[in-house]
């Protein structure tokens, strides 16, 4: 059991209100107190303002971003507007929602020790930090490696190391669970209850809430830019908030209908033979059908994405062969990839002409007010919207998404769920997910991928599940260094 740490203020808020250049979108007398070890949860729809909260708090605005800045914000009794940035992180870390976005450098180890060096840290107290993060991180395999080459959900672990490199006594996190496997979730989940243990203040904006089950002490709700407290996590799970989160392997989720095998589903639209890139994936076998949704499962790094750029002959097998009847359509994991367009709008006529379809499209997924707006304008959860709506509108055999729901609300997530469903009918659908509950609405098969093979690979409905969710409970065994972590402090 954790002892009972003292309870004084570190960051207040007054009627604290923001809004962008040229837009009502923002926050709105915001008020809150939020004390030394506590953890928080900041939750809402993708859009609310979890985002701009997050930079007020780290000093992102208004030192960075512009806009019209009013009310009163305090970190241990001292005004924000009274302290210069780097006084202001000594004391807070931030971890981004794109991770790469925060990098300095391109090597995993630089980047670790990059906070301390800009300090003025000694060589022999740099070297002592560094060998405590590996260990605590389970970043053993991951030093002195090229940052760019590792998986998305490396990345998210590297810059959750590097945000504790100060020693700071705030965290914010935004979105740390988009690009982790479950394993890595719960090590998180661990990672956060230490460091509350040891007097650290913690924030957390997501949409999944499992990997922080019993140690939240309050829930803030950000809706159209204003805040809700609830004062402890029992009182949230009571509330009219969709909770179901928590406990994932109870969900009552109705398996898909299987769809009717015609001519055109017998003959498959892409298929591995005996294929194998590098040391990443090892004679893999694999056909991919029109009318079903294939989910790709595995850890962090395990070759889920290399797989997938196989597909799309994007990578060249070492040996083995690779056949589509077309060129796949690939939606990739991060956004920022793949928008090209001008506008919201002008980025769907990339993929479809007729602007009808398109303005049909932007509404459904509840994106027809930014039509105009540049599409890096947009929110994360935003940004993928308008990816699925790409899927929507093109025309290819195969489709394939990478990790389509990381940073959606719930509400999102089913919506894109049954958009993807609808594309099996026409297509054929590999999703690589780390969303269990995503996972249970959209997939008709799952291919279970370790140390470079295909373990697993079956049907999903009621007689299969617990091959499912064994497989995610071996994922968190198999996260290296998490006992160490479940360790009382």
């Amino acid at each position: 059991m954790v002892q009972e740490i003292n309870k004084e203020t570190v960051l207040q808020a007054e009627d604290l209100t923001f809004s962008y250049m040229d837009s009502d979108e923002g926050i709105k007398n915001v008020n809150f107190e939020i004390k030394k070890g506590e953890v928080i949860l900041l939750t809402g729809n993708s859009g609310c303002g979890k985002s701009t909260l997050l930079k007020c708090l780290n000093g992102l605005i208004p030192a960075v971003t512009e806009g019209h800045l009013s009310g009163k914000l305090m970190i241990n009794g001292k005004e924000y507007s009274k302290l210069k940035m780097h006084e202001l992180n000594s004391d807070i870390g931030s971890v981004f929602q794109n991770p790469r976005s925060q990098f300095f450098t391109d090597n995993t180890t630089s980047e670790l020790v990059f906070p301390m060096e800009n300090y003025g840290w000694t060589k022999a107290t740099m070297e002592k930090k560094l060998a405590q993060l590996t260990e605590e991180f389970g970043l053993k395999n991951l030093l002195d490696k090229n940052i760019f080459i590792l998986s998305s959900g490396e990345r998210q672990m590297i810059a959750l190391a590097s945000a504790l490199t100060m020693n700071q006594k705030i965290v914010l996190f935004d979105e740390p669970s988009a690009n982790l496997d479950y394993g890595n979730a719960m090590k998180l989940g661990s990672i956060i209850e230490r460091l509350k243990a040891d007097g650290m203040t913690v924030i957390v904006a997501d949409h999944r809430f499992y990997y922080l089950n019993d140690i939240i002490d309050k829930v803030f709700i950000m809706e159209n830019g204003e805040l809700t407290v609830y004062n402890s996590e029992r009182a949230f799970k009571k509330g009219t908030y969709d909770t179901r989160s928590f406990d994932l392997f109870s969900l009552d989720v109705p398996y898909l209908l299987k769809l009717p095998k015609t001519e055109e589903h017998i003959k498959p639209v892409a298929e591995l033979q005996g294929a194998g890139y590098k040391n990443i994936l090892i004679d893999v076998n694999l056909k991919l059908y029109k009318g079903e949704i294939t989910v790709l499962v595995g850890c962090n790094g395990t070759g889920k994405t290399t797989l997938a750029k196989l597909l799309c002959k994007t990578y060249k097998p070492d040996y083995g062969k690779v056949t589509t009847s077309s060129l796949p359509f690939f939606i990739m994991q991060d956004p920022d990839y793949q928008l090209f367009g001008t506008s919201v709008k002008n980025e769907l006529s990339l993929v479809k002409k007729a602007p009808q379809e398109i303005d049909e499209c932007l509404e459904y997924l509840g994106l027809g007010k930014f039509k105009d707006s540049h599409p890096f304008e947009l929110s994360g959860g935003q940004k993928q919207r308008l990816q699925i709506g790409m899927a929507m509108l093109c025309d290819r055999d195969l489709i394939i998404f990478d990790e389509p729901t990381s940073g959606l609300d719930v509400s999102s997530m089913e919506k894109v769920s049954n958009e993807i469903i609808k594309l099996r009918e026409k297509s054929s659908v590999l999703v690589i997910s780390h969303d269990y509950e995503f996972i249970r609405h959209v997939a008709d098969r799952i291919i279970f991928l370790e140390d470079g093979k295909i373990q697993k690979d079956f049907v999903l409905d009621a007689s299969t599940v617990g091959e499912l969710n064994q497989i995610f409970n071996k994922m968190k065994d198999n996260s290296e260094g998490f006992e160490l972590l479940k360790k009382e402090a």
